[in-house]
């Protein structure tokens, strides 16, 4: 997965998140929804997805990958693109196709073209994206590392805090990692920093002599540091650098730091007893003060949302084992639906998709087959255009024979949105004067064993350089096209072997100049050969 399509699998997370806490953050054990923020984190780090047949995305049409293939139309994701730099710098996020060379024959011998004037608009439009993206990441971490420094150095100022009630309270509650209490003048609430050896820092103004006020802010503190809430508020700042065009992604992190809070008071008053819920709520809004500057790495005991605070502990309860159910019930339903991908059934097709009509040979079957594990498979093949408007096929290639390929012939056929077919002519001069369907492409390249190969062929992409050997055709029909279906005819390997297609005369017979359901052409890939020498 891409970038973008991790990012917008997070947004419906996001977006399913906030509607099921809205409607239940005062009825369900409030690390419910820190699970779910959590699970949310892994959904936009993570650059993987794990396939669930009770996945959301199965309802959805699965021609392109989530949103891939419509960004790479509007130009986010462009052809053409020397994407060394994304490989280098983020391999798992940014992917772009190979820069286009394509080719294609009629009867005569193999003549070969290409599009260089239409690379350069291409590749600067996905550099300045990238450019624009890696901007925002870069401004938005400095941002929060001059923050996270300047609070640094304002805490080192901190003194050491000599009370007999917190040398008593460190006592009691130690951990591997050592626990210390300063105190400040230069903060107006308590806060925990430090993941290593945390520190409880303390206003300078606090009443020491308050004891029953101590005791719910330590605990407060506690809770914090046991539960490493410093650390995943930096994982949550990481990821809100990361997918910082994302709107969803700022509401995740205001919700989770939010979520945090109420989590922790939630734990006090079930620690220190419902009696403590009047007196916890008064001290909040005693202490209800704005923080001195941005610690977005620091636990706060005040915050802004105390309406809220007040309102979840004044109706917390004892968690009984219907809310418990009722909680692992919930995240495993989000976890479900939203963090992972559509299963794929034993077809190749994504699991609740009607079956179609498809001479193809299966490609899962295939791979199940050890007697002819041989196969080469069409994982894809769609239509794009350049900035001009011009169309071009990306398709995608594998190779799951013992050989290596040196070249491959195939049949190219075009349909409308509709399903309607189109005659199309391609770069070159079309296999019949007046452009039937008989379009062939044949390609050099070297795909090695067990190796995926990118392609890119187009058509009708030579105007206004009409020689007198090309037919002049009209091009708006080139406009019109929205699926390809691609047929290997014959493959050259490079012992000098040949394989050619025994199904392909069937499959022309029954794609080519015939209307084709919109459902199959969409779920016509992944398109799988088996390969059989003689």
């Amino acid at each position: 997965m891409n970038l973008l399509e991790i990012s917008f699998s997070g947004a419906v997370f996001i977006l399913a998140a906030a509607i099921i806490r809205a409607a239940a953050i005062n009825h369900l054990p409030k690390k419910t929804f820190l699970v779910l923020w959590e699970m949310i984190l892994l959904r936009l780090m993570i650059p993987f997805t794990i396939p669930s047949i009770f996945s959301v995305y199965t309802l959805i049409p699965y021609k392109y990958p989530l949103i891939q293939a419509p960004l790479e139309q509007t130009g986010f994701l462009r052809q053409g693109v020397n994407h060394q730099i994304f490989d280098t710098l983020f391999p798992p996020f940014f992917k772009a196709p190979a820069a286009p060379v394509t080719s294609a024959v009629s009867q005569e011998p193999l003549i070969t073209t290409q599009g260089p004037d239409l690379l350069p608009a291409s590749s600067l439009s996905v550099f300045v994206w990238f450019l624009i993206w890696c901007t925002g990441m870069i401004l938005l971490t400095v941002f929060f590392i001059l923050s996270y420094l300047r609070c640094r150095m304002e805490f080192r100022t901190a003194l050491p805090v000599s009370n007999t009630y917190a040398r008593q309270w460190l006592k009691e509650h130690s951990l591997k990692r050592q626990i210390s209490v300063r105190q400040s003048d230069r903060i107006s609430a308590p806060l925990t920093y430090g993941i290593f050896r945390p520190v409880i820092l303390m206003p300078k103004t606090t009443d020491w002599e308050n004891v029953s006020q101590l005791q719910y802010i330590f605990t407060h503190e506690y809770v914090h540091i046991r539960r490493f809430d410093t650390l995943t508020k930096l994982i949550a700042a990481l990821a809100l650098c990361i997918h910082w065009f994302n709107p969803f992604v700022w509401l995740m992190y205001i919700l989770f730091n939010r979520d945090i809070e109420l989590a922790c008071d939630e734990s006090v008053i079930k620690q220190l007893g419902e009696k403590s819920k009047g007196d916890y709520s008064r001290m909040l809004i005693r202490m209800e003060a704005e923080k001195s500057g941005l610690s977005p790495f620091s636990s706060n005991f005040s915050k802004n949302a105390a309406e809220e605070r007040i309102t979840a502990i004044m109706k917390t309860k004892r968690t009984t084992l219907a809310a418990l159910l009722s909680a692992c019930l919930t995240v495993f339903v989000m976890v479900s639906l939203f963090a992972t991908s559509p299963a794929v059934s034993a077809d190749g097709s994504l699991t609740g998709t009607p079956p179609v009509r498809d001479p193809r040979t299966n490609a899962k079957a295939i791979a199940a087959d050890k007697k002819s594990a041989m196969s080469i498979v069409h994982e894809s093949a769609d239509i794009l255009y350049y900035e001009d408007g011009d169309a071009y096929i990306h398709d995608i290639l594998t190779n799951n024979t013992d050989k290596t390929i040196t070249e491959i012939q195939y049949c190219m056929l075009a349909y409308k949105e509709n399903g309607s077919p189109l005659k199309l002519h391609w770069y070159f001069i079309d296999s019949s004067s007046d452009g039937s369907f008989e379009n062939i492409v044949r390609a050099k390249k070297n795909i090695l064993p067990g190796e995926t190969e990118e392609y890119s062929g187009g058509w009708s992409l030579y105007h206004n350089k009409i020689t007198e050997d090309f037919p002049k055709v009209m091009y708006a029909e080139a406009y019109q096209a929205s699926y390809a279906l691609l047929c290997l005819k014959q493959v050259v390997f490079e012992d000098g072997s040949f394989w050619n297609n025994p199904d392909y005369e069937n499959w022309f017979q029954t794609y080519a100049g015939q209307e084709t359901e919109v459902e199959e052409l969409q779920n016509y890939y992944p398109h799988a050969y088996r390969i059989e020498f003689e």
